[in-house]
């Protein structure tokens, strides 16, 4: 059977390769799609606003040291109220509200192959763009066939390429009991293919969570990253850990759980003996002795916390970096 519709033939010789550009390596690149998938009330939405935070005030990305470029933010959410939720939310971790934008659905619905999304992008320069949730923004088309999915992903993973913009999917968890974590977002799997960064957000105990990698395609899996949701809107980061999404979702954190918690034990205790004034080093290193935590957990949360140490004629001295400065007199 032939075939009479033009075509053209190219050779990647003629390719000029180039490296992959990161919004935070290794975990959300620039570009590309990622999915952040997890069980509802897991935190995914709370994750993305203070993503949201740091981009727009070009504070480093957890675990790094390097400051970013401020960058604007398109955020779409359907679920949650923007006056009465979204808003408090990015005010309490200090996001720069002049740098995010929404596209107005009251009259027109979004989704994923919505020209206005690739117009917004260009209006605001967008650096990220966080569809929330994904099935929100699938219009008419069946999750859960290829058929429909497929072509939809590949035209917004092509909006991300065109414009050098970081597009991030939040997802929820199938209820299957597989521990396959790339299995457990919900639909075809075919959404997980097109993405070339998935992470999880999931649980761990109380308010402590973990972000951890499921896929990468362009990079080694990052570690796994510790943290704590405080008043329902900002993120305290505890620590990186190997444990895997796997692991996480065979129930497999029992080892995570009792490293996390010493930190959060010995942060506690330096913030109790401070919360009056400086204190002596010594003294903070018998209280959480008697925790039995080590000096190197200890040191640990004292670093979280942004301590600094004064040396005096008494010996060393612990206070907040925002208190005023300890003399030795």
């Amino acid at each position: 059977m032939s075939n009479d519709a033009p075509y053209k033939i190219e050779y990647y010789s003629r390719l000029k390769s180039k490296k992959v550009d990161w919004l935070w390596y290794p975990y959300i690149p620039y570009g590309k799609i990622t999915i952040i998938q997890g069980d509802p009330g897991e935190g995914k939405s709370t994750f993305a606003i203070n993503l949201i935070s740091m981009l727009t005030n070009g504070e480093p990305f957890p675990f790094t040291s390097k400051s970013i470029e401020k960058g604007a933010v398109v955020y779409q959410n359907s679920e949650d109220g923007k006056e009465d939720t979204i808003v408090p939310r990015m005010k309490a971790c200090n996001t720069n509200l002049n740098m995010v934008a929404y596209i107005d659905e009251t009259n027109s619905s979004l989704d994923m192959g919505d020209e206005r999304l690739e117009k917004a992008i260009e209006e605001i320069g967008a650096r990220l763009v966080i569809l929330d949730p994904i099935q929100a923004y699938l219009g008419d088309s069946d999750m859960n066939r290829a058929a429909d999915i497929r072509p939809l992903f590949n035209r917004l993973a092509a909006i991300a390429q065109r414009k050098n913009c970081a597009i991030v999917l939040i997802g929820h968890m199938s209820k299957s009991a597989t521990g396959k974590g790339l299995y457990r977002g919900l639909g075809s799997i075919d959404i997980a293919a097109v993405a070339r960064s998935v992470l999880l957000i999931a649980k761990v105990e109380d308010n402590l969570r973990i972000l951890a990698p499921i896929k990468n395609n362009l990079a080694p899996l990052g570690d796994s990253i510790l943290f704590q949701i405080h008043e329902g809107s900002t993120i305290k980061w505890i620590k990186t850990c190997k444990t895997t999404a796997e692991q996480v979702m065979l129930g497999d954190t029992s080892k995570i759980e009792s490293s996390s918690n010493k930190i959060v034990t010995a942060m506690n205790i330096i913030t109790f003996c401070i919360k009056n004034g400086k204190k002596k080093a010594s003294e903070i290193g018998y209280e959480c002795a008697k925790q039995d935590i080590s000096e190197r957990t200890m040191n640990c949360a004292k670093s979280k916390l942004g301590i600094i140490s004064t040396k005096t004629k008494d010996g060393w001295i612990w206070n907040f970096a925002n208190a005023e400065t300890v003399n030795d007199e």
